[in-house]
């Protein structure tokens, strides 16, 4: 039998920007800002489901990148952490054999 599923076509650019050897730069952010944006307002359970304090901090993260954006400067490697984790957080879980 053949478990092969196809990848939603958001999970690769996700997946590069996830690898810490990869540069972030600035329209892979804005890319994940909208991304990240539609995924909210489309009410996904990544972001649906979160208590209030998880809330916040996606929020902070959320924020922080796209002032960055603003202002121009470089994202910190703390900045970019946080940003990646939230980033991996919406990659679908892979299935427990």
């Amino acid at each position: 039998m053949n478990n092969y599923r196809p990848k939603p076509p958001f999970e690769q650019p996700l997946r590069r920007l996830l690898d810490p050897s990869y540069p972030l730069c600035r329209e892979d952010v804005l890319w994940a800002l909208g991304f990240i944006k539609k995924k909210v307002a489309d009410r996904a359970p990544e972001w649906s489901g979160l208590d209030r304090p998880q809330l916040l901090a996606r929020f902070a993260c959320f924020a922080d990148m796209a002032l960055l954006l603003l202002h121009r400067r470089s994202p910190s490697s703390e900045e970019t952490d946080c940003f990646r984790t939230m980033l991996g957080e919406l990659l679908p879980r892979e299935q427990e054999r």
